[in-house]
């Protein structure tokens, strides 16, 4: 056993949202410790899909040009097609701001974390440690502190501690963290079907019209088709060269091995691309769907984030997104908590509002009849949702005029409705249950979890 020195903070968990985190701190040298099991940043298939509200977090926080240099940004909006072709729907990117706004960002979640980890070699005070996995949580009322114990194969396979005055869980969906607090995942999954994510080499824009994000609406063929700016290497790239994913649902008992998904996977692309046309498939990765939340978000001085505290369906591209926003809310609490010396009750206010903005915004149940039929017949229906993915950043109090201009026209743009239809972007899984016969499945259990 061994044990390190004390950290005004921990983060658990490398990803966006935790590094992001860090890069706050850092910024006003807070000294922190990020603990990432892997012994480098995963490189599998995840988020792909940031919403608008994002991009000024990103400028408020100094890396939004490093991102925007690397990502795809989507400018053409949302698109809904049916199996034949014809146009359901179409969510434009509209905004009073244009210039401002810019549109949808498209790129892979492990190549955000590149520019983040990159970015975070500007800190001194930030330190991240790889290989280190988090097998036990233990707080100390008496010295008001949290010991971390790891397990590091690099360091002769042994226990070693840390300790900190708080910790972030921002370790996924299969929090250790959350697990270690003994804090339930309320929710619900979908048992009976999975998704099965494609990458795929062909040229949809041109051969059949998709937008950069299109969505296939049948009960049987759905599809979410999403241009990653991505070539077949993992590096940026033109729109028109650029590998295109493919995501399609099938039921979960089908054999799951590498060849029989990527079997039915060809089969199954080919129905969105043109006859007898070549097209090549790069990967496939099968995952199950889950809508759950932490019973809290804070316990003691232990706090979750991201997917550890709400694990959201992939479609509508919200999942990563409330992790962005609450990584940037928890960057701020603590920085007026550990720097400026305000109440520890801030930390309580932040965690419990992250919380709430998922459950209330995120979570929102959209119809697929209501949504279509506003996006076609209200020009302001976007206005009237996704009110309160960001109520308050949790930014310090304005000592001047100028102070955080960019981060209090953020939330104030979201307060008075003025971003994007990011809460109508959750009819997308309603939609979808509603084209699956095993969606019923979910609403079943969603339709029961509401009545407890």
């Amino acid at each position: 056993m061994s044990m390190q020195a004390k950290h005004p903070v921990i983060i658990v968990g490398a990803g966006p949202v935790g590094l992001l985190i860090a890069i706050r701190l850092g910024q006003e040298g807070i000294q922190a410790l990020v603990l990432e099991k892997n012994v480098t940043l995963p490189r599998a298939t995840r988020a792909l899909v940031y919403n608008p509200v994002v991009l000024k977090l990103f400028k408020s926080l100094g890396v939004l040009d490093k991102v925007i240099r690397e990502a795809y940004l989507n400018t053409q909006g949302l698109i809904w097609r049916n199996m034949n072709g014809d146009l359901m729907a179409h969510l434009k990117v509209d905004s009073d701001n244009p210039d401002e706004f810019g549109g949808v960002l498209l790129i892979g979640q492990s190549r955000m974390s590149d520019i983040f980890l990159e970015e975070l070699k500007k800190y001194p005070s930030v330190e991240v440690i790889f290989g280190a996995t988090c097998t036990g949580i233990e707080e100390s009322p008496s010295t008001n502190t949290v010991k971390v114990m790891t397990w590091q194969r690099s360091n002769g396979q042994q226990d070693i501690f840390y300790e900190a005055d708080y910790v972030i869980g921002t370790d996924g969906a299969n929090s250790s963290v959350r697990r270690s607090l003994c804090i339930p995942f309320e929710g619900y999954s979908w048992p009976n079907w999975k998704i099965i994510s494609t990458h795929v080499c062909y040229d949809l824009a041109t051969e059949k019209e998709c937008s950069p994000t299109t969505t296939i609406v049948d009960p049987v063929d759905w599809a979410i088709i999403i241009n990653t700016g991505e070539d077949p290497n993992g590096h940026g790239c033109r729109p028109e060269d650029a590998v295109w994913r493919v995501s399609f649902g099938e039921d979960s008992s089908l054999p799951s091995s590498r060849e029989a998904v990527r079997e039915r996977a060809m089969k199954q692309v080919r129905k969105y691309t043109k006859a007898d046309s070549q097209f090549k498939i790069m990967s496939t990765e099968p995952y199950y769907l889950h809508q759950r939340c932490a019973a809290q978000a804070r316990k003691g001085r232990v706090m979750l984030a991201g997917d550890a505290l709400h694990a959201n369906n992939p479609f509508g591209g919200l999942g990563l997104t409330t992790g962005i926003v609450d990584a940037y809310c928890y960057g701020n609490a603590l920085v007026r908590v550990i720097k400026d010396g305000e109440p520890d009750a801030l930390l309580t206010e932040c965690s419990t509002s992250r919380r709430d903005a998922w459950l209330n915004d995120v979570d929102a149940v959209n119809f697929r009849a209501m949504f279509f039929g506003k996006l076609n017949s209200d020009p302001d229906f976007y206005k009237q949702v996704g009110k309160n993915l960001l109520s308050n950043g949790f930014e310090r109090p304005e000592t001047n005029g100028t102070a955080n201009e960019t981060a209090n026209e953020t939330a104030n743009e979201t307060a008075n409705g003025r971003l994007w239809v990011l809460g109508c972007l959750n009819a997308w899984v309603r939609l979808v249950a509603w084209m699956l016969d095993s969606g019923k499945e979910g609403k079943r259990l969603e339709e029961e979890n509401n009545s407890e």
